[in-house]
């Protein structure tokens, strides 16, 4: 079933994982949304909902995890970013583990995906993709964090990780006129940030005074963006969801936490689903 209404996903590095366990229930359930707004990790997993493949970003970030391929600071000092870039957006899901793009293009469904502009600090939103290249180059960007990843370039512009801009793209939803969301976080529900700023991330990009605002400011958008969501929540346009056990740093090699986590998502994800469905008035059975 095909629901004209949005779905939320914040970012998180393989915090995300938690959420591919709760949209693969939605898979299973056959339950889709039209309007999907991602940012960073969220915006891997979400490709892989919207193309139906169930479990491939279980497999996409576990398997490689395992074998201490798809992060390493070796890949660091030696390519410049400690993500992977080649195996994480080109060998896994177009070799390794082929994505459906004749599904993901054809599914009816739309995908935002946030970047954030180094040299204007303000978010840059993507929704349309020339082909199944341009889609994983703009997952790609979405997913450059500062620092530990090169900077990439969309028609000549530098772009960093869209969640510096806007980790929580919910107001980019309603300002939309997405009215109804189901929004996934990566963080415990009482999680408020630091009102710290990184000076690794502020010397580094020094140059671009634009975006070393939006990285001071970020604590204080994040902040207001969970109330936001708690707010919507509370008047009934939302409902949101988050993880409700310990939770690994950004980027972790472990894989039992990570199996952990993508588990403790998919049993959750029955409770997502049965409040799905009485939320946006979906009738049949859960799975």
């Amino acid at each position: 079933m095909l629901i004209d209404a949005g779905l939320v996903l914040e970012g998180g590095g393989t915090r995300c994982l938690f959420s591919a366990g709760i949209l693969d229930r939605l898979i299973e359930n056959k339950i889709y949304f039209k309007h999907v707004y991602s940012v960073s990790a969220g915006a891997y997993v979400a490709i892989s909902y919207i193309s139906k493949q169930k479990g491939w970003s279980e497999a996409a970030l576990l398997d490689t995890v395992k074998t201490n391929k798809l992060f390493s600071w070796w890949h660091f000092f030696t390519r410049g970013s400690v993500t992977n870039i080649k195996l994480m957006f080109d060998k896994i899901p177009n070799e390794l583990l082929p994505l459906d793009y004749d599904e993901f293009f054809n599914s009816g469904q739309d995908l935002t995906m946030c970047l954030t502009d180094l040299k204007t600090g303000d978010p840059v939103y993507i929704n349309k993709y020339e082909d199944k290249k341009h889609l994983m180059d703009m997952c790609c960007a979405s997913n450059s964090f500062p620092v530990i990843s090169r900077t990439r370039f969309v028609d000549g512009r530098p772009m960093t990780d869209g969640g510096m801009a806007d980790a929580i793209p919910i107001r980019k939803a309603v300002s939309d006129g997405v009215t109804k969301n189901l929004i996934i976080l990566t963080q415990q529900s009482r999680y408020r940030k630091k009102l710290k700023t990184s000076k690794l991330i502020t010397t580094r990009y020094f140059w671009h005074k634009n975006f070393v605002r939006t990285i001071r400011e970020r604590p204080y958008k994040y902040n207001a963006d969970l109330d936001f969501v708690e707010e919507l929540v509370y008047q009934k346009q939302a409902i949101a969801f988050y993880p409700e056990i310990s939770l690994p740093k950004l980027i972790t090699r472990d894989p039992k936490r990570l199996r952990e986590l993508y588990a403790h998502g998919y049993e959750m994800g029955k409770t997502v689903v049965e409040q799905t469905k009485e939320f946006f008035g979906i009738t049949g059975e859960t799975c």
